[in-house]
């Protein structure tokens, strides 16, 4: 396969190339997205078709890689998830499938415990790994009730109305809650998410 079939694939269905242009250089995420975008996809079966389009991936789960990398294999993952024409609904459904992934896994069950399955302070506590975890941009809540939070995003390059917006619904669910988001952008890389339940 070409080195640019994995760009071909997805450009016509959003917006890759322009982000590609825009993401910092310096921006960074740990390996560990890179894997979970794997397994899920090899969970769902779809495994060989992503490996088709990147087929000497070998990411070290620590290690702070190119976030212009991620991007374009979250992309990919999304694509080859749900269709090209679905790329934002496949997505979606991976990243929400990565958070109750992750609910489900021994660390995910132990942390959920501890937090006594507050969703408010589970969020805080995914914030506070996000920063451990990725070199660009900020995230920080708001509270608006007992039931209502807003995250703020800022400088933030991965697509927040799908990917974004999938994984919020995620960690809610892994709580037990059906959350109804609503996510308003500033401009592309800018906005929030209200997050009800």
């Amino acid at each position: 396969m070409r080195p640019s079939a994995p760009l071909d694939l997805v450009a016509p269905y959003c917006d890759i190339k322009e982000r590609l242009r825009l993401v910092p250089a310096a921006a960074r995420v740990r390996g560990l997205y890179f894997r979970s975008l794997v397994s899920s996809l090899k969970q769902a079966g779809k495994l060989a078709e992503y490996r088709a389009l990147f087929p000497d991936d070998d990411w070290s789960a620590m290690e702070l890689y190119p976030l212009s990398s991620y991007l374009l294999r979250v992309a990919c993952a999304g694509a080859v998830f749900a269709s090209p024409e679905r790329v934002h609904s496949g997505m979606h459904e991976l990243l929400r499938g990565n958070a109750t992934a992750f609910a489900d896994s021994l660390l995910g069950k132990t942390m959920l415990r501890l937090l006594s399955r507050d969703p408010v302070r589970l969020t805080e506590q995914a914030l506070a790994a996000r920063r451990l975890t990725h070199v660009y941009g900020h995230w920080e809540i708001v509270r608006h009730g007992p039931r209502c939070i807003e995250m703020r995003y800022h400088e933030e390059y991965v697509w927040l109305e799908s990917a974004v917006a999938g994984a919020a619904r995620g960690t809610f669910e892994a709580c037990g809650l059906s959350p109804q988001l609503e996510t308003q952008l500033k401009d592309r890389f800018n906005g929030s998410t209200l997050v009800r339940w």
